[in-house]
Parts: C-alpha cells; sequence; structure tokens
C-alpha cells in the first residue's frame, strides 16, 4: 500500500441552529452503534468512501481506530433501507458545535433520494442534542454532488482552503 498526498480545495460549510421537523420515509432507518466493531467499521469505511478515495481511517493505526471509536462523544450511525445498509455518518460531538465527520451512502444507494434522508437524521441528531450549530468539511476528490447538496441542505460555506489529502494508490 502506497500512501501520497494532494493537495485539493476543501469547503468548510456550517448549519447553524440545526432544526428539522422532517418526516423520515419508514423504510429508512438510523442505528447509532456502541461499541463499534472496528473491523466492520473499516469494511463499511471502505465501502462507502472507496469511490471518493477515502483513506484517513485505513490508513490509520488500529489503537488509534479502536480509541476513536470508542470514545462515546464520537457517535457512528448506519443507515438501512428496507432492511439493507445504505450508508453511514460519523458525528464529533466533543464541542457543543458538532461536526459530521463522514457522511455518505453505500454506491448502491446513491442516487435513490437517500441522501436527503440521511442529512436529515443528522440533523434530527444534533438538533435532539441541542447542538447551536453543525459543521462539516468536504474537498473537491468527494463526490461531484457533495458540495450542491450540503448547500441544499442548509449549510453554508465559511472558509474555503487547499489542503493536502491522504490518497492510497
Amino acid at each position: 500500500m502506497k500512501i501520497i498526498y494532494k493537495p485539493a480545495k476543501v469547503w468548510y460549510l456550517e448549519l447553524k441552529n440545526p432544526n428539522t421537523d422532517y418526516q423520515l420515509n419508514p423504510d429508512f432507518k438510523v442505528e447509532k452503534q456502541f461499541p463499534v466493531d472496528t473491523s466492520n467499521y473499516r469494511k463499511i469505511y471502505k465501502e462507502v468512501g472507496g469511490p471518493w478515495d477515502w483513506a484517513n481511517r485505513l490508513v490509520m493505526p488500529e489503537s488509534e481506530l479502536q480509541a476513536i471509536l470508542s470514545d462515546p462523544k464520537n457517535e457512528i450511525y448506519y443507515c438501512y433501507y428496507k432492511g439493507d445498509f445504505a450508508g453511514y455518518f460519523e458525528l464529533d460531538t466533543h464541542t457543543q458545535d458538532f461536526e459530521l465527520v463522514y457522511f455518505g451512502l453505500s454506491p448502491n444507494f446513491i442516487g435513490k433520494g437517500l441522501g436527503k434522508e440521511m442529512m436529515q437524521s443528522v440533523i434530527k441528531v444534533a438538533q435532539g442534542q441541542n447542538a447551536p450549530r453543525l459543521w462539516l468539511h468536504t474537498c473537491e476528490f468527494d463526490s461531484p454532488q457533495a458540495l450542491n447538496f450540503y448547500l441544499k441542505s442548509g449549510f453554508s460555506i465559511y472558509d474555503e482552503k487547499i489542503e493536502d489529502q491522504t490518497i492510497i494508490e
């Protein structure tokens, strides 16, 4: 496994006072994971992030990943549609402003409207815990639809940078 670093444009987005009364599709289920099985998490991370070259959690030492996954302030949610795994999201809740660390659908569920269901689930979690702000970052290597999706979901850009991204070749 060869690890390289590529510069990419990164957008930082925020949603202030996350709030929703959206009614989720009854076939869409969200399950908080705790404890989180590390090997299953890596499999899901690779499945969801593979098309977009997500690498950080794949190259991370096992002990470091286990520390993240065993911290109850790092909340991992698996999403299911009609009983099948559809995607996952991960929130860092260490501060009052929650970071949406990872958000992605399994490739066979992209383009079916489930991104909206998942984002509304994220917002409901943040709202339920009274987070005054939800923030995330995305880069030009993510899905070409990602930035517009976040903007349509109510997020606004508050910063842009060029940052090195970890890539596995």
